[in-house]
């Protein structure tokens, strides 16, 4: 059987593979809604949790605040490094695993994750972890996928030919889930949420497909994998077709709106 850190190693792994930036460019408009309802101020202490190449980490430094960002593949690290330069601040960033934070008891004011620690094995553990961190009065932001989202059919496809290991404790969209995050975050939190979503220009599913393939390190790694080979056209054939019945045309053109769920979980304060 599989231990923790051999599931941590496959995840840093997986992760790693293709082009993750252009992924993260099509996510960054629910990092700039997320951080805009936060609204940091100078100097608030903030970590942003599977932070990938900063898209929250440096909004929110652009604020003012001191961020520190965290990831369990520090393959992302180079490219979020350059792009806080480019934006003139300073961030420091740690590898790192959601479910076993390296950090003291209440040291954040914010705690954040975009569409990252959904993904975590232990969903107990690493909502245990966020809360710890987080200083009383202090709040949780987070934004993530809905079990109706586009995302969530895309992981049921490549869940149905590679499951999850043993000790996975899966279904990572139940966190789209207000009930269950109450569940997962408890009393000592009151939460906020709205259903959001974030659109994808691509006028095709065949085009969203292939994006996904060559840039998406689980679908890269899953392409990878597979055995037989050709076992991975019929893979890809079910993501073309699941896509067609997403595709949209409005008043921003064609293309896959995708759901999340934003959320503001605010820890109470100290009596």
């Amino acid at each position: 059987m599989p231990t923790d850190q051999d599931l941590r190693e496959v995840n840093r792994t997986m992760w790693s593979y293709g082009e993750y930036r252009h992924v993260a460019d099509l996510l960054r408009p629910g990092a700039v809604e997320l951080v805009d309802r936060l609204a940091p101020e100078p100097g608030t202490p903030h970590l942003d949790v599977a932070t990938g190449n900063g898209n929250v980490a440096i909004l929110s430094a652009l604020r003012g605040a001191h961020v520190q960002g965290l990831d369990l593949t520090d393959e992302f690290f180079p490219d979020a490094r350059e792009r806080a330069a480019a934006a003139g601040v300073e961030i420091e960033f740690h590898l790192g695993d959601a479910e076993d934070l390296p950090f003291p008891d209440d040291s954040f004011s914010l705690v954040t994750s975009t569409y990252g620690v959904q993904f975590a094995g232990n969903h107990d553990a690493a909502a245990g972890e966020l809360a710890r961190v987080c200083r009383p009065g202090g709040r949780i932001g987070l934004c993530n996928w809905t079990s109706r989202s586009w995302t969530a059919h895309f992981q049921e496809i490549l869940s149905a030919y590679f499951p999850f290991p043993t000790g996975h404790q899966g279904q990572p969209m139940l966190w789209g889930r207000e009930d269950y995050l109450r569940d997962l975050f408890g009393a000592r939190f009151t939460l906020v949420t709205e259903r959001r979503w974030l659109w994808y220009p691509f006028t095709e599913a065949e085009a969203l497909v292939a994006f996904f393939e060559s840039c998406f390190g689980p679908c890269i790694a899953a392409r990878n994998a597979i055995s037989p080979p050709s076992r991975w056209a019929d893979l890809r054939a079910e993501m073309v077709e699941m896509t067609e019945r997403f595709v949209t045309t409005d008043d921003r053109g064609t293309g896959v709106p995708v759901e999340y769920l934003l959320v503001i979980a605010e820890k109470e304060s100290r009596r």
